[in-house]
């Protein structure tokens, strides 16, 4: 499987570069990279790993469905708008999008879900604590998980030292608490289940892919 790493120079970018081996790797792409260069690295892969910003991916996604390429895609930061325009390429082409890429915050998600059935009346926070180069809060993954609720949490946004990336859920009433909590120790764990999904991904169908969709398939 040949890979183009968009966004290679970032902190998810070189995580995946380091866990793929050499030959596997048909270049990066980064911010000061050209059009022509974009272009020419995108059609001699198999597939693209993103982990950028919304300017580049709608770009280079574009290129992709242009050499009908496959792409994995991490970034977040998107308006509703730039989101449905980004989607819309899974007409033409595979595509997975995942703001997290832990198999851990999945089951999360799950565990929120089914919690906030049985915790009726309770209040419902998620604490969102990354490193301070973060761009964007509430990160996307505080997003997704908010997303998974019928009642709309409130959600509290820390931007501090390296922390690769925690969430904090909580129900709470006046007697007690639920504290449902995800910890990643590295980035490690987001590159190598996006390196599993790009493998997954790379004879498919085109259409719009989730983290869920990997996981179900695997079992």
């Amino acid at each position: 499987m040949k890979v183009c790493i968009s966004g290679i120079s970032g902190r998810m970018g070189t995580e995946v570069k380091n866990l793929l081996e050499y030959d596997e790797i048909s270049g990066g792409i980064t911010s000061s990279s050209t059009p022509t260069e974009i272009e020419n690295i995108i059609r001699n892969s198999e597939i693209v790993i993103d982990f950028s910003s919304v300017s580049n991916i709608l770009n280079i996604i574009n290129i992709c469905a242009l050499y009908k390429i496959p792409i994995v895609s991490g970034t977040t930061g998107f308006s509703e708008r730039e989101f449905d325009k980004f989607k819309s390429y899974s007409n033409k082409i595979a595509l997975l999008y995942a703001s997290n890429f832990s198999i851990g915050i999945y089951q999360v998600a799950n565990l929120l879900k089914e919690s906030e059935k049985v915790l009726d009346g309770f209040d419902i926070s998620i604490i969102d604590r990354h490193h301070n180069k973060k761009k964007d809060a509430p990160s996307g993954t505080a997003l997704f998980l908010a997303s998974q609720l019928n009642k709309n949490p409130q959600i509290v946004s820390l931007r501090i030292g390296g922390i690769p990336g925690d969430h904090i859920c909580s129900f709470t009433s006046n007697d007690e608490e639920v504290i449902i909590a995800h910890r990643s120790f590295n980035r490690r764990v987001f590159a190598s289940s996006a390196i599993k999904c790009a493998k997954w991904l790379v004879n498919k169908s085109e259409g719009f892919y989730d983290l869920g969709d990997y996981i179900h398939d695997k079992r």
